[in-house]
């Protein structure tokens, strides 16, 4: 199986129903012969960059998938086809995957940068009360 990276944007007026219908229509497609969506991510409403379809914003998704090219070439034709799509993208990452790996790497990957936003954060709340401290020194 070989690994790819699928960010897809769907109008961001969408009914919750019929976002998960797509949603769902989607993981049907990757996960056919064996396919598995290694990692999901929804980044929700963002506003585009440009408007597109007379669409200001859009509902963001990102995949990280293992499947093959057969299922590839189905949910790119599934996404053209489909009028809620506003843009997508899918790209290969990887020629040869190991699902549980790639699985725990993006785990660890997600855990550092958990700690480095505590730590960054514990940093701010100590300047901010050192630079209280001093400003009531100063009075």
């Amino acid at each position: 199986m070989r690994e790819y990276e699928a960010m897809i944007i769907a109008k961001a007026d969408l009914p919750e129903a019929e976002l998960s219908k797509m949603v769902s229509k989607w993981e049907t497609i990757i996960g056919t012969d064996g396919g598995q969506v290694i990692k999901k991510e929804s980044w929700g409403v963002r506003r585009l960059a440009y408007p597109i379809n007379k669409q200001n914003r859009g509902n963001y998704f990102v995949y990280d998938v293992a499947t093959n090219q057969v299922n590839v070439h189905e949910l790119e034709r599934v996404l053209k086809l489909e009028e809620n799509v506003l843009r997508s993208m899918v790209i290969k990452l990887a020629d040869q995957v190991n699902v549980e790996d790639r699985r725990l790497e993006l785990q660890k990957q997600a855990e550092a940068a958990a700690q480095r936003a505590a730590e960054a954060a514990r940093e701010k709340a100590e300047s901010e009360s050192l630079g209280a401290r001093r400003g009531r020194d100063d009075e």
